[in-house]
This record gives C-alpha cells, sequence and structure tokens, in this order.
C-alpha cells in the first residue's frame, strides 16, 4: 500500500478516522499465526501521517476492543469476540466486558404495532395483535455489532414507563411484571444483505448471526419474542448443558462455531 491510495486528505473525514478505517480491514485478516499489530513508526510510515493521527486511530480502535497497547511491549490485534450465553438472567454489560468490550445501546425506539406472523406465533397470539416494539442498535466504541427487535405483548408492557426501555437489559425492565422460567433460541449463519448491511454498517456480503428467540414465564406464558442480529466476526454464543450421569450432574460449555460459504 502507498499513502497516496490510503488517505484523501481533501475527504471531509478526519486523517485519524481514514487510517482507522483503513486498519480495521486489516484486522479482520490479521494472520492468526502472529499477534503483534504494526508499531506506531510503521503506521506513519504506510499512511504518511504524523504519530498524533496514528496514536488517535489506535485509541479509537483500543476503544471498540480491536487492539490492544501494552506500554513498553507494542500493540497487539484482540481476537476476543463479545460471548454471550444462553441464560434468563445474562447481564450483556458485563459478558461484553469481559472481551475487553463497552457496550451502549443506540437508536431506541419503542413504539406499538402489529405483530408479525412469526413472532404471533412463538407469543401465542393472533397475527396482526397489536403489540409493544422496541428496535435498537448495540454499540461498542463506534462500531455497531448488534441490531436487536422485541415484540412484547400489550398486558405485560402496557404500564411500564418509555425511559425503562432504555435499560440494557429487557428482562430487567420487564421482571416485576412477570417471572421469565425459560427461553427457546434460534440462531442461523447467513449474509449480512443490503437490509443488515445498512442497518450494522457493514459490507452486504458479511457473515452475519440472526437469533430468533421467546422467553416463557413458568406456566409457558411467552414474555415476549424478537430477533436479534449480530455481526458474525464480532460475536459468538456459549450455552452450558447439564447432563445427568451416575447420579451425579455433568456441566459442559459448548461453544456453537459458525462457517459460512463466501459467495
Amino acid at each position: 500500500m502507498t499513502p497516496s491510495l490510503i488517505i484523501n486528505r481533501d475527504s471531509p473525514l478526519p486523517l485519524y478516522a481514514q487510517v482507522k478505517r483503513q486498519l480495521q480491514a486489516e484486522i479482520m485478516s490479521w494472520p492468526l499465526e502472529n499477534d503483534r499489530f504494526y508499531t506506531d513508526q510503521e503506521l506513519q510510515g504506510i499512511f504518511g501521517v504524523s504519530r498524533a493521527t496514528v496514536r488517535q486511530a489506535l485509541t479509537a480502535l483500543e476503544d471498540e476492543g480491536l487492539v490492544r497497547r501494552q506500554q513498553g511491549y507494542g500493540t497487539f490485534v484482540n481476537r476476543n469476540k463479545i460471548e454471550e450465553s444462553f441464560s434468563t438472567l445474562h447481564d450483556f454489560s458485563s459478558q461484553w466486558a469481559q472481551s475487553g468490550r463497552t457496550l451502549r445501546v443506540e437508536n431506541l425506539k419503542v413504539t406499538r404495532m402489529h405483530c408479525p406472523a412469526p413472532f404471533a406465533k412463538m407469543l401465542g397470539i393472533e397475527t396482526h395483535t397489536e403489540v409493544v416494539t422496541m428496535e435498537r442498535i448495540r454499540v461498542s466504541g463506534n462500531m455497531r455489532i448488534a441490531w436487536d427487535l422485541r415484540f412484547i405483548p400489550v398486558p405485560i408492557a402496557a404500564d411500564i414507563a418509555m425511559e425503562e426501555f432504555e435499560n440494557i437489559s429487557l428482562i430487567d425492565v420487564l421482571r416485576p411484571k412477570v417471572s421469565i422460567d425459560r427461553g427457546d433460541t434460534q440462531i442461523e449463519a447467513t449474509l449480512a444483505g443490503e437490509e443488515y448491511a445498512e442497518r450494522l454498517r457493514i459490507a452486504p456480503s458479511a457473515a452475519i448471526l440472526i437469533r430468533e428467540m421467546a422467553y416463557y414465564d413458568a406456566s409457558g406464558q411467552a414474555a415476549f419474542s424478537g430477533i436479534s442480529v449480530y455481526r458474525a466476526d464480532q460475536v459468538r454464543y456459549k450455552f452450558s448443558a447439564q447432563l445427568q450421569m451416575s447420579g451425579g450432574t455433568v456441566e459442559y460449555d459448548v461453544l456453537i462455531k459458525t462457517l459460512v460459504a463466501a459467495k
């Protein structure tokens, strides 16, 4: 690469942001055998920019959890994916933090609409019954990691103040209204396509994980259903299954790994 092909000094996009965007692509294809990233001096030479610009770009990448900087040792690619577990007790914030990522929610929208057929079936209600819907983007640094859409029966959500839905955990919001006992989840790997590429700001050919879920109380009544769409290069799922063996309980951690064939 030559600097003239990478940096556009006439662009309204700041130099550090241009460097960061190029390095994001580099990180996604970084060789597995070596976690050590470019030095500041190497990046200055590659991009033809100042050390301050390089450091600003690396700080932004570190904030997103894509690299880690160790004083006296250098910069390293952070390969830790965000790991979410299948549990009605999970806390997304703490799970993301364990992967070195921060979590915030953006573009929160709560409204009422007629429930689409697949999600109405999960809720055990008639198609097009009015439900409360919640749409949001989960973000780490400036990177969109997941898009969420939830459908909640009106009797459960009607008396909840709108500002309560700004809570990261919907389960915590609904807990005073319903005791959630179990959740059913289905995950599919596919390519983003135009719709999800726009929502997550990724290429249409990028791999994504689509998670459909429904949560129920002890009586089997549905509390909510919905869908989450994740960047497959940033997230993986973990669940624990308890198996009864020889009078004891053995717990297994199972990682779901997904391969998506490139078109």
